[in-house]
């Protein structure tokens, strides 16, 4: 009696049960646990069957009734029973008959698999497109535009075939306003996650009010991402009622309601509900963060200092305006000047409206009307307007040469600052 089997009948003999960490009933365990696998053989083709899944280890298929059994079936008897049993029809056709099923099976498995590839290639197709229509703003124009268009160019080099792939892209309205809908949806997802794993961020808030009256805080978040500092528009909220700091403040904390810890600086426009000391925005951020540090925007800034000019400035810009609305604000006015100014070869036709909203829009109004203040000195003339008696005075002109030269630096600051990694360089 070897020493093993002594071992397993001393247990057996005192009444206990071996265990798991018994070395000689480990070795036993592990040696029953190792199964042996089957191979797969041509011959097996003959009871209709073929191999799938790993090829250590494979499993019979019936490319009759695709019944997949195990491996311990792959057996000559075994798969003759399941012939016999389930198709007692096919068990005497030749092997010529059950190679043309599995050719058929192959070619059913391709034309599947290319069905599948065609299917996942039009589906990133109108993602694709959608994200296009997305940064054009018009989402009915995939299905009235882009896709005939898009069969248009197909037709003629590549033939009636890839017109019918290019079909498959689905491109209606209702799609692609899904497909915009889960693109931000994932955009935001990611941003957030990268948010949630920088070190520190800090963001920049702007409350505004559109056309329809609709309040709305704008939020911008710079944050690092792969050792290097990233900066993304991280949401804009609906503000339903009131625009007073502590709405502020909600609407952005439970939008955001976690990593807080890491917000290192906060920059806004200056605002009584945003720069508040006691119960401001930024003062409720800090609460938060204590290590949050609150800038003023330099835009805003700007925009703050160019309103207070001196008197006499002020009077030359209010001149300008009251010519630029004399001309533009009648139809009449506008069209016969814009005849004038093409009988003098002048390089513009028309003036430019001068809005308080629009930053950009007083440095471009002013020089519009410094370039055309020969047409229209002649234009007033003709008119008999008060207004033409400012082309006449050379230290009114001066000064507005002046304000357009100012407001162009301005500009220039502004759209310098624009974009993403632009800073003030001093000095």
């Amino acid at each position: 009696m070897s020493k093993k089997q002594k071992s397993l009948k001393s247990f057996f003999e005192k009444g206990e049960r071996p265990n798991d960490e018994t070395p000689e009933y480990s070795k036993t365990a592990n040696k029953k646990k190792a199964a042996f696998k089957r191979k797969y053989q041509e011959s097996d083709l003959n009871y209709g069957f073929i191999a799938t899944g790993d090829s250590h280890s494979p499993s019979p298929l019936c490319i009759i009734c695709g019944e997949q059994l195990s491996n311990e079936a792959m057996k000559p008897s075994k798969l003759l029973r399941h012939m016999e049993t389930k198709h007692p029809a096919l068990k005497d056709k030749p092997l010529e008959f059950f190679k043309r099923k599995k050719r058929e099976h192959e070619e059913q498995k391709q034309l599947l698999k290319a069905t599948a590839s065609t299917n996942v290639s039009a589906l990133r197709a109108s993602f694709l497109v959608a994200n296009r229509i997305a940064k054009a703003k018009k989402p009915s124009i995939g299905e009235e535009l882009i896709l005939p268009a898009a069969k248009d160019i197909c037709l003629e080099p590549l033939g009636e075939a890839a017109v019918q792939k290019v079909a498959r892209v689905p491109l209606l309205a209702s799609i692609i306003t899904r497909r915009i809908d889960e693109i931000a949806e994932d955009i935001e997802a990611q941003l957030l996650e990268r948010i949630n794993e920088s070190p520190w961020y800090a963001i920049h808030v702007d409350e505004s009010t559109d056309v329809d009256n609709k309040a709305t805080m704008l939020v911008y978040v710079r944050y690092i991402f792969q050792e290097d500092v990233h900066e993304d528009m991280l949401c804009a909220l609906l503000l339903p009622t009131n625009t007073t700091a502590a709405e502020l403040f909600k609407s952005l904390i439970t939008y955001q309601e976690n990593n807080w810890s890491f917000c290192v600086g906060i920059c806004t426009d200056g605002a009584a509900a945003m720069n508040g000391r006691i119960s401001g925005f930024t003062t409720r951020v800090k609460e938060v963060t204590s290590e949050c540090e609150s800038t003023h925007c330099v835009l805003h800034r700007e925009m703050l200092a160019s309103r207070k000019m001196s008197p006499e400035l002020k009077n030359v810009l209010q001149d300008a305006i009251k010519i630029i609305n004399h001309i533009k604000v009648h139809s009449l006015n506008s069209r016969l000047f814009e005849q004038l100014c093409e009988e003098m070869d002048a390089e513009y036709t028309r003036l430019l409206l001068y809005t308080e909203v629009r930053w950009l829009s007083k440095c471009r109004s002013l020089a519009r009307v410094f370039e055309l203040w020969l047409p229209l000195q002649r234009f007033l003339l003709e008119k008999q307007s008060p207004l033409a008696a400012h082309f006449s005075d050379t230290e009114w002109v001066l000064k507005l040469a002046y304000l357009c030269d100012i407001f162009n630096l301005l500009n220039e600051l502004t759209l310098s600052l624009q974009g993403n990694d632009n800073c003030v360089q001093v000095g």
